[in-house]
């Protein structure tokens, strides 16, 4: 697939230098050398116009940074798109997307993992009817020692999913130990059985390339003009239904 139709490489900027920035870049360069060139990689007081050339930028990195890009290109017009994936993002931080989105399309996800997209997809569909059968979800995720958000932003989300109109009341039990990358569970309990649908990731790789694959369909939607705030939900939907 040409991302840009002429079969010119699609400029892809990171913030972020840490652990999820290497792997991003590593990625790009074998998996996605065909479709994808990284432009520049911005981390702690890096030059963030270093980033103008990119058609979409991905960031891994914290509120702070990705505000920081913000407030460089807001004023300017058709800046990068911009995919965002980190978390504790606060309400007001939030506004300022928001606000960068009536230029350019962006996308913000806890988690851009395709197993948990896909285990997400499965409990919107599959939540109702448990609820109706009387089922309980509660919900159990762990990260390794360094996470600094609990519950994390994928749990949260799983809220949302499983009762979108109270998320808050749904149980949620988090652990930080050892170096799990990044493990969730949600178990369904009945009076007398219990359901458990679960997703355990076992290699970051696995955050990064959906994090690619929802950056290349973001450029796409860019150069057709779309702005706002993209769901991760629609950009699944897409891919599975091709």
């Amino acid at each position: 697939m040409s991302t840009t139709g002429l079969g010119v490489l699609l400029g892809v900027g990171l913030l972020g230098r840490g652990r999820m920035g290497k792997v991003l870049e590593a990625l790009i360069k074998t998996d996605f050398a065909t479709q994808a060139q990284v432009t520049s990689i911005v981390g702690r007081d890096g030059s963030m116009e270093s980033l103008a050339p990119s058609a979409v930028v991905i960031d891994f990195s914290l509120p702070e940074a990705v505000l920081s890009y913000v407030s460089t290109f807001k004023s300017r017009p058709n800046p990068p798109a911009l995919i965002v994936a980190s978390t504790g993002w606060k309400l007001d931080q939030r506004k300022e997307l928001e606000a960068y989105s009536a230029l350019a399309p962006v996308m913000i996800s806890s988690n851009f993992s395709l197993g948990v997209l896909a285990m997400m997809d499965i409990l919107k569909k599959a939540s109702p009817m448990l609820e109706k059968l009387g089922y309980t979800p509660v919900i159990s995720e762990t990260h390794h020692r360094h996470k600094k958000d609990s519950p994390s932003g994928t749990a949260l989300s799983l809220q949302r999913v499983i009762a979108p109109a109270g998320p808050g009341n749904v149980q949620t039990h988090s652990t930080r130990a050892g170096e799990v990358i990044g493990d969730h569970e949600v178990t369904f309990f009945g009076p007398a059985d219990h359901l458990t649908f679960g997703h355990f990731a076992k290699d970051r790789a696995i955050f990064a390339r959906g994090a690619i694959e929802a950056a290349l369909w973001l450029a796409e939607k860019r150069a057709s003009g779309t702005k706002g705030i993209l769901g991760i939900d629609t950009f699944f939907s897409e891919k599975i239904s091709v």
